[in-house]
């Protein structure tokens, strides 16, 4: 029983999941840096954790979500096709996941992967379902997801969604069907500029302050705070015309400049060895971080860059060797329960 590897592999959503994991850092440093990192006071900081808000927070989360609920397909359809027992694989693929995920809440409470692998059991059951059925559902809890501003109820049907995609084979044959993806990217980039220029004006014009030990908010930041926490609900509803628009364009560029993104390609390829990754360097950085230092949002925000090209650097580096990434490498070796090659 022998893992189907790269000659196999969609390109383009390794491409995406990259782009995703990009995005993930500038999201949870403010997390492990929370008892640092606030406004420095300048118009330039406000303007970064604006744009933050906007541009990055639940948007990546969201493509997120729905690359698992597409990987959740492509796994069971390939495990399927060799004869194999594919819902027992998956089951012990999820309860490997869980317990990864468990250690990683250690130094990441919220983290994701012990959500997916939750709820990645429960999905399963959908692969018997019609996949209209799972395309309704999985629209109609986004949507309502949306609505709300919750991230976690939006989850649970981002994976349908991508089950969904899978089943109908959307991403297979992405490129026969430019033409539709041409028409998302147009339409999801246009409600996304009219997005972002509704959320610029509505953005509190001093942001949001972080309350640190010792130092005692004003009033008006208090207000700035509750408005800027009502700004970010606002934000959040906006969430798929900005995921769309990511994804869409992705894959429209993806067959024009393959090998040009091919570092990010091999950063999506190892993105359960990198966002664990992320997390241990941020929160090794915080350790050095005197207490009552304040970190500014651009400070944050070019740290969190150095460290993908870091990571994207040694990804590219690391699969010119080797065939996945280190935890990769020990999340397939336990769903298969055989010691697998990793070497080229």
């Amino acid at each position: 029983m022998k893992p189907i590897i790269k000659k196999d592999r969609i390109n383009v959503i390794d491409l995406i999941r990259g782009f995703a994991l990009i995005g993930l850092p500038f999201v949870n440093v403010l997390a492990f840096w929370s008892s640092n990192i606030n406004l420095s006071g300048t118009q330039e900081d406000i303007l970064v954790q604006r744009f933050l808000y906007i541009f990055v927070e639940g948007r990546f989360y969201t493509i997120f979500s729905f690359l698992f609920g597409l990987g959740i397909w492509i796994f069971l359809s390939r495990a399927k096709e060799k004869n194999d027992r594919p819902y027992a694989l998956f089951i012990r693929r999820m309860l490997i996941l869980g317990i990864a995920g468990g250690i990683h809440q250690v130094i990441n409470p919220g983290e994701a992967l012990l959500i997916y692998a939750i709820l990645g059991l429960p999905v399963v059951f959908f692969d018997k379902f019609p996949k209209h059925i799972n395309l309704i559902l999985g629209i109609a809890g986004v949507i309502t997801g949306s609505f709300f501003g919750a991230k976690l109820l939006m989850t649970l049907p981002l994976m349908m969604l991508g089950l969904a995609f899978g089943q109908y084979r959307v991403i297979e044959s992405y490129i026969k069907k430019r033409k539709t993806w041409m028409i998302v990217a147009v339409l999801s980039f246009v409600a996304t500029i009219i997005s972002v220029a509704f959320l610029w004006q509505k953005a509190p014009v001093d942001g949001l302050v972080s309350n640190m030990d010792g130092v005692e908010l004003t009033e008006a930041q208090v207000s700035s705070n509750r408005d800027f926490y009502d700004f970010a609900d606002l934000s959040f509803t906006f969430t798929p015309f900005f995921s769309v628009f990511y994804v869409s364009f992705l894959v429209l560029l993806e067959p024009l400049a393959r090998k040009l993104l091919s570092p990010l390609n091999s950063f999506g390829r190892m993105a359960f060895t990198n966002y664990i990754g992320q997390s241990v360097i941020l929160v090794i950085i915080a350790m050095f971080i005197p207490t009552g230092t304040v970190v500014s949002y651009i400070t944050a925000t070019i740290t969190c860059v150095l460290v993908v090209i870091a990571q994207i650097i040694i990804s590219a580096f690391w699969l010119r060797y080797f065939k996945y990434g280190p935890l990769e490498w020990l999340w397939r070796c336990g769903t298969y329960e055989k010691w697998l090659s990793i070497r080229k």
